[in-house]
């Protein structure tokens, strides 16, 4: 028996075929391409095996549909990695490599690790670097966001028809086009939107790990100079952000004020019980009700495309296709304006707040020592906005476009017949698509009363089916041997994964009752109070104001609830990710990257959240009161 075979249980997970996926998910392989599969050859999976792999929860907390691993999967792998590998030559990262199981996707650093090699990465990544850092406004202003514009707006303006006609125009005759050039441009249109796509994508990691990389430099610039400084210490110098993504859940608060301002019963109708469709139908009754709704649909484009679940999945949508989610947040900043009750964050106070930590740091130390600081502080604070603007105009205002466009190709299908419903598109991989649409057009071509196949709408209701089996599966946390110490430094920052992360996965560390979790330091305060469990954006409405959220993460479209909360616990997520940042902005306390939190705590439980020290302590269970 080999050393392997003899090794514990515990002291490594599952290989990928161990994994034991629920019989319900059986197909689910079909839904995928071979490339993000585990296996697929015998030297693959020997590499697979000398591999860490981690259930990446930030980006797929429930399965993904086989179209969105466009947007997650596909794009990381090759995106993220060719922005560190072949553009700027990050020295000691080659990219991330991921495998899907049962629509959950795994991710696993892929490290450089030749002496040689580092030293040429080192001379291209200096020379590359600090050019975008030196013209990063610029680059950003002039460039980057423009060609982010650009790319939505010509997805907007690619032309996909309601139904092809009954007979071709007559036209195609007197022209000379060569039969209908419809049939064919539908596959053109659908092939640009990919390509499109994917250079969206291109422009998503086209800064974004140089910006990690100045946060990762000034952290240890001032763990070198500060060695007791907290990590929320370092995360309130770069607070006080004027982001884009902020804005969305400003333009409510802007909305909110105007309905008090314009009074009569808009407020009212605001607070009331009601669908949005109910409530819009009454705003349109009274002409302060009409100025109000011309007030909401003038800021939709853009503000409004913020998409549930970070944008990665199709099937939830955006703000745009359920106006319940801005609708309950006005709802809710309403009602505390009407109760005398400040909504949004106070700026001013944040970067006062900033720039009292600076200076109190500053002052302890010598002059060499204060320009080595000023200039990794300086720098971060030039580019750090973008680790919330990417998120905006990529993850949510352009997948927002994207998932509209697809709803158009969607409709098509549906028209003639080949699908249930629009996004039933996204149940089917990019590279599936187009044979979809060409068989539309087969079936097209052949006239009137020609068979439509019925095997497309029961692949996806199959799809459908396993996604919802492989939804109420819980997968293992990691693949493969850990490795002693986590030591990968993007990891430990965006995902929250650390060592003693990977022992409680394990259950080799950590309080044995649970009534004690660890997790990063991420927004200074303690608070006492009940938890609320979700795992989800649609739960959000059951939070009620002044509980402990506790989420796996928190997405961008759950800003505004930050509001009424007494503070965050997350099971992932490190000093830097979504939830640290903007507790911090919001001065709510929180524990991110614990790892159990979901599994460990239930709603009603009374917790203690200490975001200063970095500890979560039960001191009641729900059952007890």
């Amino acid at each position: 028996m080999t050393e392997e075979a003899n090794q514990e249980p515990d002291d490594r997970f599952p290989w990928p075929d161990e994994v034991e996926i629920p019989d319900d998910c059986a197909g689910w392989e079909e839904m995928y391409p071979r490339y993000f599969r585990f296996g697929q050859g015998a030297d693959r999976s020997e590499l697979e095996r000398d591999r860490f792999w981690f259930w990446d929860q930030k980006d797929s907390p429930k399965p993904l549909r086989p179209w969105d691993i466009t947007l997650c999967v596909e794009s990381i792998t090759m995106q993220l990695s060719q922005a560190q590998s072949r553009v700027f030559a990050v020295p000691p990262a080659m990219g991330i490599d991921l495998r899907i199981i049962a629509g959950y996707s795994y991710a696993s650093p892929v490290p450089c690790t030749d002496p040689e090699l580092l030293e040429e990465r080192k001379a291209v990544f200096s020379e590359r670097s600090e050019y975008v850092y030196e013209n990063f406004e610029e680059l950003y202003e002039d460039e980057w966001l423009p060609a982010v514009k650009d790319i939505g707006q010509e997805i907007r303006d690619l032309d996909v028809p309601e139904q092809l006609p009954e007979y071709a125009p007559e036209d195609v005759v007197y022209d000379a086009q060569g039969l209908y050039p419809g049939a064919v441009d539908i596959q053109s249109e659908y092939n640009r939107l990919q390509e499109l796509t994917l250079r969206g994508w291109q422009r998503h990691f086209e800064y974004l790990n140089l910006v990690y990389l100045a946060y990762l430099s000034f952290k240890e610039t001032c763990d070198d100079l500060f060695p007791d400084i907290s990590d929320d210490a370092i995360g309130k110098m770069v607070t006080g952000l004027e982001t884009d993504l902020f804005l969305a859940d400003a333009v409510l608060n802007d909305l909110a004020r105007q309905a008090m301002e314009l009074g009569g019963d808009v407020p009212e109708i605001l607070t009331s019980a009601g669908t949005p469709d109910e409530k819009m139908a009454r705003l349109e009754e009274t002409a302060a009700g009409r100025g109000f709704l011309e007030a909401f649909e003038d800021v939709k484009d853009p503000w409004f495309h913020i998409t549930v679940s970070r944008g990665y999945h199709s099937a939830d949508g955006s703000w745009l296709d359920t106006l319940e989610q801005p609708f309950d947040h006005l709802e809710e900043k309403v009602t505390a304006l009407q109760e005398g009750t400040d909504i949004g964050r106070d700026i001013e106070a944040l970067q006062d707040e900033r720039e009292e930590i600076v200076a109190e740091y500053r002052s302890y130390l010598n002059e060499s020592e204060r320009a080595r600081f000023d200039q990794a502080h300086e720098l971060v604070l030039t580019v750090y906005n973008h680790a919330e603007d990417h998120q905006f105009w990529i993850e949510n205002w352009l997948h927002t476009i994207i998932f509209q466009k697809l709803d158009e190709f969607g409709q098509l299908l549906v028209n003639h017949g080949f699908l249930e419903e629009p996004r039933d598109i996204t149940l089917f991989g990019r590279t599936e698509v187009p044979e979809l649409l060409a068989d539309l057009a087969r079936v097209w071509s052949q006239g009137h009363g020609a068979q439509t196949p019925a095997y497309w709408k029961e692949d996806a209701a199959d799809r459908k089916r396993i996604l919802e089996a492989a939804e109420e599966w819980s997968p293992p946390p990691a693949i493969g041997e850990p490795p002693e110490e986590v030591t990968d430094p993007m990891v430990i920052m965006l995902w929250g994964i650390t060592t003693e992360t990977v022992q409680n996965w394990l259950g080799t560390a950590g309080d044995e009752d649970g009534s004690e979790m660890n997790g990063f330091a991420s927004s200074s305060g303690t608070v006492e109070g009940p938890a609320r469990v979700i795992t989800s954006g649609s739960e959000l409405t059951a939070v009620e104001r002044d509980e402990i959220l506790v989420a796996p993460l928190t997405n961008p479209d759950w800003t505004p609830v930050l509001s009424k909360i007494a503070g965050a616990v997350t099971d992932n997520g490190g000093a830097t990710s979504h939830t640290a940042i903007v507790c911090r902005e919001y001065g709510v306390p929180a524990v991110t990257g614990v790892g159990t939190a979901t599994t460990q705590l239930e709603t009603g439980d009374r917790i203690r959240v200490n975001g200063t020290e970095g500890t979560v302590e039960v001191l009641e269970k729900a059952e007890q009161h």
